[in-house]
């Protein structure tokens, strides 16, 4: 991740409220005439609304997320060719004006081909999420760096990372779970509640990976308080030390089970998703359970039930 240290004026896309925190001490330390791209989604708003004591003043382009639950393809390709327009539009300008040295985004590979456009020099794409392949695919047309982490799985990417390698884009393996990059304030005593995030599916990558999580909230008899996706929060930048004040922690997001997990957190995750973060959280014996199936939901409940109970004695 040292490249990220470098003090060079930078456009950072900012796609999701994860990219906020993890990327946010790069932008702390980056250069004054830096450019956020930030996407419009619910939670990115909240995060950026409440950024004064963590992002520093920078100009700011807001862009329409083009993929939901509720949109469907023709309207997907529209706030494409939507968003790509405006970005480049914007990165062309600043080209003339006031010139970008870089662009950086996780996941958000669109606005690669926007700075490629806009003849930005080095175009740098960052995934933990391997099975994201239209991202991939659109990387592979515009980046000239990519960031993965050395437990990345191979198997399921798609052949990304042998493509990458094939033509000469410059890889860069790093051994951090991106959630460890975060500064975490360990919470002295934990209430007996859980923490629950599910999530809508409305992502190009997840929506097939999303398995009900009701009938394993109805099996529970513990308060329980949300933090789910689209939701406005009072304090979104101090997730990952929200979730150090739970006991457990039931979610169908990853990204979630990895902060959670990582502090020593009983956590079920129920989801088909397969990432090389969670094999690598598996293998270092974190506190995680996942479901991947309806049929194995009252099996891992057990298991993280009995988890909990003994790391809470």
């Amino acid at each position: 991740m040292e490249i990220l240290n470098e003090r060079v004026v930078t456009a950072w896309v900012l796609e999701h409220p994860a990219h906020f925190q993890l990327l946010a001490p790069f932008i702390r330390n980056g250069h004054e005439n830096d450019l956020l791209i930030i996407t419009t989604r619910i939670e990115c708003m909240n995060m950026f609304e409440n950024s004064k004591n963590y992002l520093p003043k920078r100009e700011v382009v807001f862009v329409e997320r083009p993929f939901g639950k509720e949109i469907n393809k023709f309207q997907t390709f529209l706030k494409i060719l939507k968003r790509r327009q405006i970005v480049k539009k914007i990165l062309k300008l600043r080209q003339k004006e006031n010139p970008l040295d870089r662009i950086v985004v996780m996941g958000a590979s669109l606005e690669l081909f926007s700075a490629k456009s806009a003849r930005i020099s080095q175009r740098i794409y960052i995934s933990d999420t391997e099975i994201h392949h239209l991202a991939h695919k659109l990387a592979l047309k515009s980046a000239t760096d990519v960031l993965l982490p050395t437990y990345w799985k191979e198997d399921i990417d798609g052949g990304f990372l042998k493509k990458c390698i094939k033509k000469k884009i410059n890889v860069i393996r790093h051994n951090k779970i991106h959630a460890e990059i975060r500064n975490y304030l360990k919470s002295k005593s934990k209430n007996k509640k859980i923490i629950c995030r599910t999530l809508k599916g409305g992502g190009t990558h997840d929506k097939k990976e999303i398995l009900s999580i009701k009938n394993a909230l109805d099996l529970i008899d513990e308060d329980i308080d949300y933090f789910n996706e689209d939701m406005k929060h009072e304090n979104p930048w101090e997730l990952c030390n929200i979730i150090s004040n739970y006991s457990a922690v039931i979610t169908q997001s990853t990204t979630f089970a990895s902060e959670a997990s990582i502090q020593k957190i009983p956590t079920l995750l129920i989801s088909k998703a397969k990432r090389g973060f969670i094999s690598e959280l598996l293998s270092r014996n974190a506190p995680l359970i996942q479901c991947n199936s309806s049929e194995s939901l009252e099996k891992c409940m057990k298991s993280w039930y009995n988890l909990w109970k003994t790391l809470d004695k």
